[in-house]
């Protein structure tokens, strides 16, 4: 494992409990709005090494009862499967964060009964897919994430950052016909500040006014509509 970042104790990024958060190094996209662009170039500084983490989680495997691995992309991992074993050995709950580039891998772990809980990122509506990952995936990859994680009895949530010229209303409203419905969906504000375009930096994000009217356009696709950083 490859792992550039740690997190002993979170609050949000595991929907309902604290969580220790692993953020993995490198990415297989380019998304220009990224906010970790050091994770994604695999220029993070000094890695953390496996054993360390697991050595933390031991320690306080009757204090902490989940863990979120995130990235970067963990599934570009090799040895993500016998590190997710490790941690749920422990007794703890495990949420991957996932770009859906790779349902091969979510396949896996989803069979072999690794995750409990799973987010993935929905970059934007089919037109713009490429152009929202550095011209490296298309919709259909992230879709068929979605029919997996529909066929295992694991809680899971869609996210997309509202990136101006990237994700308007109009292809929200395609995103939504075209996936069908879903437990939860978040909808997160794009953050101009270290993105990995800098031309990035200078796109003024949507108005809270935005989101309501997402929120109402979307209608009940999701059973659960969060939105995030406003």
């Amino acid at each position: 494992m490859k792992i550039g970042g740690f997190v002993p104790m979170s609050l949000v990024d595991y929907p309902g409990m604290p969580c220790a958060v692993v953020f993995t190094v490198g990415c297989n996209l380019r998304c220009p709005f990224c906010h970790n662009p050091g994770l994604v170039l695999n220029q993070a500084g000094s890695e953390i090494s496996r054993e360390t983490v697991l050595e933390f989680l031991r320690q306080r495997r009757t204090r902490l009862n989940a863990v979120c691995i995130s990235g970067g992309e963990p599934t570009l991992q090799p040895d993500l499967v016998p590190f997710i074993g490790e941690i749920r050995d422990m007794g703890c709950k495990v949420k991957l964060d996932t770009n859906g580039s790779r349902p091969e891998v979510l396949k896996r772990l989803l069979e072999e009964g690794l995750l409990d809980y799973a987010a993935l990122d929905i970059k934007s509506s089919p037109a713009k897919y490429r152009q929202a990952t550095g011209d490296l995936m298309d919709f259909e990859a992230a879709a068929q994430c979605v029919d997996l994680l529909r066929t295992k009895n694991i809680s899971y949530e869609l996210r997309t950052t509202a990136v101006p010229g990237l994700v308007h209303l109009e292809g929200l409203e395609e995103i939504a016909r075209l996936l069908g419905p879903v437990p939860r969906f978040a909808l997160q504000q794009f953050r101009p500040k270290q993105t990995l375009d800098p031309a990035f930096a200078a796109v003024t994000p949507y108005p809270a006014i935005w989101f309501e009217n997402a929120r109402v356009v979307l209608g009940g696709w999701a059973e659960e509509f969060i939105v995030r950083g406003i």
